[in-house]
């Protein structure tokens, strides 16, 4: 991959403003941890953050859930984070903290001096959010950072700055992913533009996060039912089952398992990609604009997408992706 013309670019288009030239890392959103390679020996960066264990509202408690499982040789700079959902502060607790503390020790088996925790807070939940984040960092000798989507980076006044020593914008699920029209819900760099147009540097260091991975959105009788991460592209194409409407949309015309699922005729699929080319024009339309002078990382969702194994181009088209079991990085 030709890095170093994306570097130029973003050089130049910085010129003049107090932005520095951004180091790349990972985020690692799968349940078991094994050494890494691949992209990170392309890239030339040794940091991931790996999502350690998330945290929902289930049967009237905070409950935790795909917690990571590792033998502890993995050779990196790893910084843990954990995915908490927005309805948990809709309960506050003062034990929160505390209680994602000792797990996260018991899971993660290696010394850290960053912790981060993606939520996509609201309005409602802010002060909740902000005193579980308070109480974070009064527990532990860790630097505490924060995920903060596009929503959030635009209305300061009514989602507030979160009390962290540093950010990451997430440039990723900005359209509508329940909608059939939709095109892309992964990345639509005119929605992007929507909410950081305009906007003053954010008071708090800003890395940013991008996506580069594939999957298929599964809707019957006009709802969103499934999400397929990373969907067998040989079985779409054969006619005996799906017909294809447009480069990555189909249609199942005959009632079939797919990728584990039962698919009823009349199902419709969109399969969307967000590829490496994709990340690398996010990044060089975004980072000029919302770097500030603490900004560090640009950080790809997520190492282990075979995207990684078509540097240069998806295999039909480039467009947008996602998981279909555990935790995602939530919509904008």
């Amino acid at each position: 991959m030709r890095w170093s013309c994306s570097i130029l670019l973003l050089f130049l288009l910085s010129c003049g403003r107090d932005v520095p030239e951004p180091a790349y890392a990972f985020y690692h959103w799968e349940t078991r941890l094994d050494p890494p390679s691949g992209p990170m020996q392309t890239m030339r960066t040794d940091r991931v953050y790996v999502k350690v264990f998330d945290v929902s509202w289930t049967d009237g408690r905070a409950e935790p859930s795909a917690l990571l499982e590792t033998d502890g040789t993995v050779v990196a700079d790893l910084v843990p984070v954990v995915f908490i959902t927005n309805d948990v502060f809709t309960h506050p607790s003062g034990e929160l903290a505390g209680d994602v503390l000792h797990l996260l020790n018991q899971r993660f088996p290696y010394p850290y001096e960053e912790l981060q925790v993606d939520c996509d807070w609201t309005a409602g939940t802010r002060d909740a959010y902000f005193a579980f984040l308070d109480d974070l960092r009064q527990l532990t000798g860790a630097s505490i950072s924060c995920t903060v989507r596009l929503h959030q980076y635009r209305d300061r006044d009514r989602q507030g700055i979160p009390p962290v020593d540093r950010a990451v914008l997430m440039a990723y699920n900005t359209g509508d992913l329940g909608s059939w029209e939709t095109e892309n819900s992964i990345v639509d760099p005119r929605a992007i533009d929507h909410y950081v147009t305009g906007q003053p540097a954010y008071p708090l260091p800003l890395d940013l996060a991008v996506a580069t991975y594939d999957w298929a959105a599964v809707y019957r009788r006009g709802e969103l039912a499934y999400l397929i991460n990373e969907p067998n592209l040989v079985a779409l194409e054969d006619s005996t089952y799906f017909s294809r409407l447009a480069p990555l949309r189909y249609r199942v015309d005959s009632a079939t398992y797919y990728e584990g699922l039962y698919l009823y005729r009349g199902d419709l699929l969109r399969r969307e990609v967000a590829d490496t080319s994709l990340a690398r024009q996010v990044t060089e339309d975004l980072w000029p604009h919302m770097a500030n002078s603490g900004s560090r990382y640009v950080i790809y969702y997520r190492i282990g997408s075979r995207q990684w194994g078509q540097p240069e181009r998806s295999l039909f088209y480039n467009g947008s992706n996602r998981s279909a079991t555990g935790s995602v990085h939530n919509k904008q």
